[in-house]
């Protein structure tokens, strides 16, 4: 098994640039190259924002699970935000969702960047 560290980057589908970038998600993952996914079992790390404007920027560990831990709520029933990125097939173009309770938003897999180069 061929296991790559990769930086990626998801953006809104259908979102205009400045709406793009404020809404940004980056996150280290180890990318399994023959399953072209990443199913862990570890947590991963990331940021939510604009880089260009750190007032804007939130941190974030994914869980083992897809659930996002900002550090901001208090107990584990609050932390449902789930990114769905564990197990998904990982390519630019590929659709991402992103789980907020009964909502969902579609997000599109910008770049794929290895980490090693």
């Amino acid at each position: 098994m061929a296991v790559n560290p990769v930086r990626i980057t998801l953006v809104p589908k259908g979102a205009d640039a400045d709406t793009a970038a404020a809404r940004q998600f980056v996150v280290d993952l180890k990318l399994d190259t023959e399953k072209g996914s990443s199913t862990g079992p570890f947590p991963a790390f990331g940021r939510i924002g604009d880089f260009r404007k750190p007032e804007t920027l939130i941190p974030f560990t994914l869980m083992m699970d897809g659930r996002l831990d900002t550090g901001t709520y208090a107990t584990d029933a609050q932390r449902q935000s789930k990114l769905d990125i564990r197990n998904a097939p990982l390519s630019e173009g590929a659709e991402i969702a992103l789980i907020d309770g009964d909502r969902s938003e579609t997000f599109v897999v910008q770049t794929i960047a290895n980490l090693l180069d």
